[in-house]
């Protein structure tokens, strides 16, 4: 009940936030292009828009009195949100999503065992894939990137000198790898989940003074609570009386169909954020399996990238910079992620094609990582127009062993959370 309660809080506080800020205007409703997750995803007219963040804050009341329509409402006017633009993804947004989904299917009273295991499931891996994506020779030998977050923070009154010394880089490195992969242990045995409760506030507590991410330090502290034993509100005596007791089900039957589909979502939620093994190359440069992975605050990223548009007939050329029609936030991810750069090439192509035009597009793209020298992220004599698997084949994406030059590159991927602080 007290996961419900926040879960519902959160969801109405960030809707209000969102349209607080003035990001529906911003993000959503200026911008001229979007790159949206799927074909049919468009932004509505804006009464409809911001009509879907009514429905968010909706839900999130429904659900904080109990009613399960809510979740509904919220998985729709949420979901639908984040369809429409990749370049504003967030890690904590789909875990945010995942946890509204289990919860709209798992019973609310009289819950089996599995219920709670499956959300705890769903919590814990989340700490160990990022604590996984953490042992990195850039994380643990380079201190990178918290060494050039924490040094632009010098600034900061009183501790500002401590964040700009390099050592203390390095310890929050190892401890926040250390802390991803043990905490969610900590939390569920009884001896250590009082050091585990200690580091979870305080660690999110620093991670959000230190560093602009929005809602997700209150989720994961809210996530947290699930590792606690089941039932724990009623250990205090005032809430004794006012909550119902846990019953977890015991003795209830679990038909082969639901257990065959508990085993799928299981092995799902614990598989699928490694599946960028399947692409044998360094996700962090070629981000091909970084999202949907838990790949936590792990990259500083730069880089620049324009578009080179030729006429298949008549060799005309075009030299088009996506900064002209795209928002900062927009361009700032399209120079460091080749699926947003070949998205925004397919996207000129439509846009010569509406004029009576057949194009190729190529695209002059380099990027840094974590400090290093830029260098080219793309071959900039692949028409990337053309389908997924001959560009594959061809090797579209440099390796960043391979690519060759040198050349400076502006601006900053920032923390995970700076991706969108929205």
């Amino acid at each position: 009940m007290i996961f419900r309660v926040g879960f519902g809080l959160v969801a109405m506080v960030a809707a209000v936030r969102f349209v607080g800020m003035g990001w529906v205007e911003e993000l959503l409703l200026a911008p001229p292009y979007h790159f949206a997750w799927v074909e049919w995803a468009v932004v509505p007219p804006a009464p409809v828009l911001y009509g879907l963040f009514a429905l968010q804050v909706l839900g999130g009341a429904l659900i904080v009195a109990g009613r399960r329509l809510g979740v509904v409402l919220w998985l729709v006017g949420f979901g639908w949100v984040e369809l429409l633009d990749k370049a504003l993804y967030l890690n904590h947004y789909v875990l945010f999503t995942l946890l509204g989904v289990v919860l709209l299917v798992v019973p609310w009273r009289r819950a089996p065992g599995w219920s709670l295991g499956l959300l705890r499931l769903l919590v814990g891996s989340v700490y160990v894939w990022a604590g996984l994506a953490k042992l990195n020779p850039d994380w643990l030998l380079r201190a990178e990137p918290l060494a050039t977050w924490l040094g632009a923070r010098a600034d900061v009154p009183v501790v500002g000198g401590l964040l700009a010394w390099e050592p203390t880089a390095f310890a929050m490195s190892w401890a926040g790898a250390a802390y991803d992969l043990s905490v969610p242990f900590l939390l569920l045995f009884p001896r250590t989940r009082a050091l585990g409760l200690v580091l979870v506030v305080g660690f999110h507590a620093v991670v959000g003074m230190l560093f602009p991410i929005g809602i997700f330090p209150v989720l994961m502290v809210l996530a947290a609570t699930l590792l606690l034993p089941a039932g724990w509100p009623r250990r205090w005596g005032w809430l004794r009386e006012r909550l119902p007791e846990w019953d977890g089900g015991a003795g209830s039957a679990v038909s082969p169909v639901a257990a065959t589909a508990w085993v799928v979502v299981v092995a799902t939620l614990l598989l699928f954020p490694g599946r960028f093994v399947l692409h044998g190359a360094d996700v962090s440069w070629t981000e091909r399996g970084y999202r949907f992975a838990w790949r936590v605050m792990l990259n500083e990223k730069t880089g620049l990238v324009d578009y080179r548009v030729v006429d298949r007939v008549t060799g005309q050329q075009w030299r088009v910079s996506p900064s002209e029609e795209l928002t900062r936030v927009q361009h700032h991810q399209l120079r460091i992620q080749p699926d947003l750069i070949r998205q925004y090439a397919r996207h000129l192509a439509d846009k010569h094609a509406a004029e009576g035009r057949d194009v190729a597009v190529y695209a002059d793209a380099w990027a840094s990582l974590n400090g290093r020298r830029s260098q080219r992220l793309l071959r900039p004599d692949v028409d990337l127009t053309r389908p997924l698997d001959e560009l594959d084949r061809e090797g579209w994406i440099l390796g960043r062993e391979g690519a060759e030059g040198a050349r400076g590159a502006e601006g900053a991927r920032g923390a995970e959370g700076a991706r969108g602080a929205w």
